[in-house]
């Protein structure tokens, strides 16, 4: 069962002239510092990639094999044979593909695959986690974990069948009672904080699914009312619905315990369970603490079984990641074989490296197979790492670098009657000379642009695009004047009562400090006063949540992205998520709160309603167009230059490393590039 959704193509049309610029360190997606919207070509020297189609394996004739390591644990009695750890010939995955479509080469086993230290709780999870389906580069995606799935003729039920013989990374069978555990034990009793998944609620009622298990391999999730692919199995946020229930039984606390048919209350204390987990090593204060991070943040716990190609190691001084060197070992019962049968994945582990003082160095003499660049460091970099490294590019989703937005619910009319003129926010876009934005905050390697798909993503259109981009400070004093605004003696404007006008910005932790400098000076020449105040995630969030707040730089959330299937709140005030619609998105979720949309602003929520209501593709695409269009013709966010690609070195010697990719959350960063099928030769 496959789907094409919104998805970015592998045509990027653009030029770069690389210059000895220096390094600057930048760090993967720092807003202040963004990468560059563009591509670059190898020197002629480096080696021509050719890929091919996969050709059709026959299962029958399979012959499994594994990593010389785990065969001398076979024959040390330490381990089933591989025939007896990997589901049977019609169930197992066969990798044959990497994300764009090409033909993966078959690998051979080796050591480790050395990348910089992950961080914050996703750092471990990136290259490893495996999730129920598996997007393609073109937005295609295929069953992952289950092995197929299907609704009924009105949506009203999915089935989920499992791979038959798949087995947890400790050896024990996973089963729908993994499943209905997860449900009923670990979710919707929010023990794991993550039970407000959208996906598993009804869409009219907001009550959870019903989940029967109807035998060990198969499981059903009934909905009162129709629950479309958009709103369930392609929904971003549903990554998985399992945990090993063999290991967490005894972790579950009964102050959490939520009545249902499979399983019963372990009648346990919350002072039994932190013991209970102490024992396994795992130490947390608080059940809620334990709860969070075993059942969701699972992969930074050592011990805990997972499904995912590498788990992390429990040997202490890499069993964190925190350690200088985290180690992710390979999973000896994972589920997936290459075309010609050897278990994946190739590498025994993944070194994730942190603290290292010269990256570059350390790339040089081997130390990293894989580095995080950014844009203007590519020429220096290429040049001074000559062939011992790879450049590979991720491509952008973002509808534009450094948003700019406003607060539409404002509690002062003044403003909030401001920001609905989209005079004023044409004023606020060609009062500035994208030229040299892009030179200040990029030394020219960003494009200007405006806030809308980027090219070569499904909604991209050249006019909008360029839509209130070209530089006329004429034409935005008279914009600003037609508004309402008048100039005081204190040469800024004011509104028409006398009352002061200021675009006070609100940003997080400094993420807007490079673009507000490159502004300041064009909104105080169209005699604008603006501030920007920082603020860390916390006290950010409350400022937005309590609608106490002007304009935002660099929002929490910015507007767009991939598609709507990703996640629907970027484009559509359905909750109070992104601040382009403030409390919009909070009546949509509870309309005695918040703000009735009105306009083109309810439209976007007419739109997505039928969007989540149609089950043909096709159709699913026309109206998500339509919202695309409502976006086009508001503008409600800002933006001054294009959104960024980014960039990372690889080492020659690492293999089946595709080229131009998706950097997204639906498709999970680095995790695209299927690191169990990576290898170094």
């Amino acid at each position: 069962m496959k789907k094409k959704h919104m998805a970015l193509s592998l045509a990027v049309v653009m030029v770069l002239v690389v210059s000895g610029c220096g390094s600057k360190n930048v760090k993967l997606n720092q807003r202040t510092e963004s990468f560059a919207d563009t591509s670059y070509d190898q020197p002629a020297s480096s080696e021509e990639e050719t890929f091919q189609k996969a050709a059709e394996v026959d299962r029958n004739s399979l012959s499994y094999s594994e990593a010389p390591e785990l065969s001398t644990r076979v024959s040390e009695g330490n381990l089933p044979s591989v025939e007896n750890r990997l589901p049977g010939k019609n169930d197992v995955f066969i990798a044959q593909t990497d994300a764009a479509g090409n033909a993966l080469e078959i690998g051979e086993y080796c050591g480790n695959c050395n990348i910089p230290g992950g961080t914050g709780s996703w750092g471990i999870a990136r290259p490893v986690l495996e999730s129920i389906i598996r997007y393609n580069n073109d937005g295609t995606y295929v069953p992952n974990v289950i092995k197929s799935y299907e609704a009924n003729s009105d949506y009203t039920e999915w089935t989920f069948h499992l791979r038959e013989g798949m087995k947890w990374s400790d050896g024990d069978d996973f089963t729908a009672d993994d499943i209905t555990f997860w449900y009923y034990m670990v979710h919707i009793n929010n023990y794991d904080t993550k039970a407000s998944w959208e996906a598993l609620k009804d869409n009219n009622s907001g009550e959870f699914a019903v989940l029967k298990k109807v035998d060990d391999y198969t499981v059903t999730w009934k909905f009162e009312t129709p629950k479309y692919p958009g709103a369930f199995i392609e929904n971003g946020d549903l990554k998985w619905c399992w945990a090993p229930s063999h290991y967490l039984i005894d972790l579950i606390p009964a102050s959490f315990y939520v009545e249902n048919e499979y399983w019963e209350n372990t009648g346990l204390s919350d002072g039994q369970v932190l013991a209970n987990a102490a024992a396994k090593g795992i130490s947390f204060d608080t059940v809620a603490d334990l709860g969070k991070n075993a059942c969701y943040y699972f992969w930074n716990v050592a011990g805990i079984p997972t499904v995912n190609s590498f788990v992390l190691s429990t040997e202490e001084g890499h069993n964190s990641r925190d350690c200088e060197v985290c180690i992710l070992e390979r999973n000896p019962y994972y589920w997936k074989v290459d075309a010609e049968g050897k278990q994946l994945p190739y590498f025994d582990n993944i070194c994730m490296i942190s603290e290292i003082d010269n990256k570059t160095a350390a790339f040089a003499n081997g130390e990293l197979d894989y580095m995080d660049i950014g844009m203007e460091q590519i020429g220096s970099m290429l040049s001074e790492l000559g062939d011992a490294a790879v450049l590979r590019t991720m491509l952008s989703s973002r509808w534009g670098s450094d948003q700019l937005t406003f607060n539409y619910t404002c509690s002062d009319k003044n403003y909030a009657e401001l920001f609905a003129n989209s005079d004023f926010r044409q004023a606020i876009s060609i009062c500035v000379d994208r030229q040299e934005i892009s030179l200040r905050i990029s030394e020219g390697y960003m494009r200007p642009g405006q806030c809308a798909p980027a090219p070569g993503s499904m909604g991209y259109d050249e006019e909008w695009s360029k839509k209130w981009t070209d530089y006329d400070f004429a034409a935005a004093q008279q914009l600003l004047e037609l508004c309402g605004l008048e100039l005081g003696s204190d040469g800024y404007y004011h509104f028409a009562d006398g009352s002061e006008f200021s675009l006070d910005f609100v940003s997080l932790e400094g993420n807007a400090d490079s673009i507000y400098s490159a502004l300041k000076r064009y909104f105080e020449s169209a005699h604008i006063k603006t501030t920007l105040t920082d603020y860390d995630v916390a006290t950010y969030d409350q400022l937005i949540d309590d609608n106490d707040w002007i304009a935002s730089l660099c929002p929490h959330m910015e507007a767009g992205g991939l598609s709507l299937t990703e996640r629907a709140a970027a484009f559509v005030p359905i909750s109070q998520a992104a601040e382009w619609y403030g409390e919009y998105g909070t009546y949509y979720s509870d309309n005695t709160l918040g703000v009735a949309p009105t306009g083109d602003m309810a439209k976007l929520v007419e739109y997505y309603e039928q969007w989540v209501d149609t089950a043909d593709s096709t159709k699913r695409d026309d109206i998500a167009l339509k919202i695309y269009e409502l976006h086009k013709d508001n503008l409600w966010s800002i933006a001054y230059v294009e959104g960024a690609n980014s960039y990372c070195l690889v080492s020659p010697k690492l293999h089946n490393f595709a080229n131009k990719l998706v950097s997204n959350d639906l498709y999970q960063y680095i995790n695209i590039y299927h690191f169990e099928t990576l290898f170094k030769k």
